[in-house]
């Protein structure tokens, strides 16, 4: 059975999708095409934005809707993570750049399979109460207990222990060396929360009548359902090697219309937010009134392929598929330019550690440029023609429906028949949680990303035996091997060679077909800067360097 950390790789996506001002449908609507300017690749990308000169007073930061839940464990969407990130901090940080180290924990190591974390001695909780490693082996335990509710236990499949070894000091023991697990502990999995808050609310905590109890840069002022979160800074945060917030207070609130988010960043009603296929992307980067940045890319648009038999379990019709897709017309219609031609599924942005091994990886592969004749060609040999698939796809969620017409305009140009399952939005979340409506087709749209900057991330959820979205079943012992390989490396360089080797493999056999390396973009109403552009905001204290402009 699928565990449901996936969950949170499509959720967001799909409201945010529904709520973009494209229009497409599934019946009769033309692909994406490259009409107008080809798409330049994007090369200069921004880590830091400008920072703040002076107070910015009270922010409001949007989101694709409400915040639903405050508990770490269960924070599986942007709108959960955006503001969890700023509460609740996690063993180990992530910085802006996307590298990580000690935050609230520093960490040192006996062997390959014990890690010993030292929490900071002037942390406390927004309550006052120090940040205890009873604290943090509660905060662990319970996001690995699979009945706890939450959405990662599996990553915690190779810890054996997690035990206080001190009043600060907490060892976790392994069954064999698991260097994946540290990136995990820089992310939502390794938040920790007050114990004896938690226990007390209950069932409640992370809701609205009950809140949270953590130590980040922010602390929880007030939430009410339709009016966001508010959060102030925490005038007694204990890190002051990151920079006090020049704002007043921040509140996070839900923005599912593209028109009201660019007017509210116009007028300065919204000061800000992190945008996925704006519709109005183009509008915003000509407006005086806002700047916008963009990021290096971190999540992945891609298709699912989900086939176990049929022509699209064939890798060689996969990757004729491949050279019919037109992904210019995806990045131009869908993403208005934010983003390249791929050339594996994961981009530059997930390259935290080891950077010129992965990027030379990456560079060794070919850009995912289209060559109709040359797809023609192979189908041709393949015998293909007449055979049909069947695409998942929801008409009420523009974006991804326009990446699964451009898909199957794909599909039909090597001669393939197409067949559309159109879902309701609410129902195309069931792809990804039960195994009947996945093996009903041969592929569907998704935007994924991992929990930290390592494309092991996320191929360990859809190329790595019992990935969470395995959904065809693939294996290949070679691929088995490197990734077996590099989660127990513990040298950087060498784990990521052995991560570029896997990638080659799944990127050569097209396991999940990638459409565009999405850029993270972020937008800022000129009243405010300080931002990172980076997909940190999922992770990290970004809004300890907002301010005012």
């Amino acid at each position: 059975m699928m565990d449901t950390t996936s969950r949170r790789r499509i959720l967001g996506v799909i409201t945010t999708a529904a709520a973009l001002a494209l229009t497409a449908a599934c019946s009769g609507a033309p692909a994406p095409s490259t009409s107008g300017s080809a798409t330049a690749q994007t090369s200069d990308f921004v880590v830091d934005t400008p920072a703040p000169t002076k107070d910015a007073g009270d922010v409001v930061w949007a989101t694709y809707r409400e915040t639903q839940t405050l508990d770490p464990i269960q924070g599986f969407d942007y709108p959960e993570q955006t503001a969890d990130s700023i509460l609740c901090e996690p063993l180990l940080r992530q910085k802006n750049d996307m590298t990580y180290g000690d935050g609230l924990g520093k960490l040192t190591q006996t062997s390959d399979t014990e890690f010993s974390f030292e929490i900071n001695a002037n942390a406390t909780f927004w309550d006052g109460n120090p940040v205890t490693a009873e604290d943090a082996v509660f905060s662990l335990k319970r996001a690995a207990d699979p009945k706890g509710g939450g959405f990662y236990s599996a990553v915690f499949d190779r810890v054996k222990s997690i035990e206080a070894a001190g009043p600060k000091a907490v060892n976790i023991v392994l069954t064999q060396p698991d260097y994946w697990l540290l990136g995990e502990l820089s992310s939502t999995p390794g938040s920790i929360v007050e114990k004896k808050f938690a226990e007390a609310k209950g069932k409640d905590f992370g809701t609205v009548g009950a809140g949270v109890m953590c130590s980040g840069p922010f602390k929880l002022d007030t939430w009410q359902t339709g009016k966001g979160v508010k959060m102030v800074p925490n005038p007694t945060y204990w890190d002051t090697t990151l920079p006090k917030p020049k704002l007043t207070s921040l509140t996070l609130i839900g923005v599912p219309d593209d028109a009201t988010l660019t007017a509210g960043l116009k007028t300065g009603a919204i000061q800000g937010g992190y945008a996925i296929a704006l519709s109005t992307l183009g509008q915003l980067q000509t407006d005086p009134s806002v700047k916008v940045y963009q990021g290096a890319p971190f999540l992945s648009a891609a298709m699912v392929i989900s086939a176990t038999k049929g022509p699209l379990a064939d890798p060689k019709v996969r990757q004729a598929v491949s050279l019919a897709l037109d992904r210019k017309g995806i990045i131009n219609t869908v993403f208005k330019g934010a983003g390249n031609i791929p050339r594996a599924l994961q981009g530059s942005g997930t390259w935290g550690t080891a950077v010129d091994t992965f990027k030379t990886g990456y560079d060794a592969l070919p850009a995912m440029d289209q060559d109709l004749a040359k797809a023609r060609e192979l189908a041709k040999t393949l015998n293909v023609a007449g055979q049909t698939v069947t695409i998942g796809a929801s008409s009420g969620i523009p974006a991804l429906n326009s990446e699964a017409l451009a898909f199957k305009a794909a599909c039909e140009a090597i001669g393939l028949k197409v067949e559309v399952q159109n879902v309701s939005p609410s129902n195309y979340i069931n792809y990804f949680i039960d195994p009947k409506a996945w093996g009903s087709v041969d592929a569907f749209a998704t935007s994924n990303y991992g929990d930290y900057a390592d494309p092991a991330g996320l191929y360990k959820t859809m190329a790595y035996k019992g990935g969470s979205q395995n959904f065809s079943g693939w294996t290949d012992p070679a691929a088995t091997a490197a990734f077996d390989a590099a989660r127990g490396e513990k040298d950087d360089t060498k784990r990521a060679a052995l991560v570029v080797t896997a990638q080659k493999i799944v990127t050569d056999q097209l396991v999940w077909f990638p459409l565009v390396a999405a850029n993270n973009v972020l937008i800022m109403n000129n009243k405010v800067t300080g931002a990172p552009a980076t997909f940190v905001y999922m992770f990290g204290p970004w809004a300890a360097y907002l301010g005012g402009a």
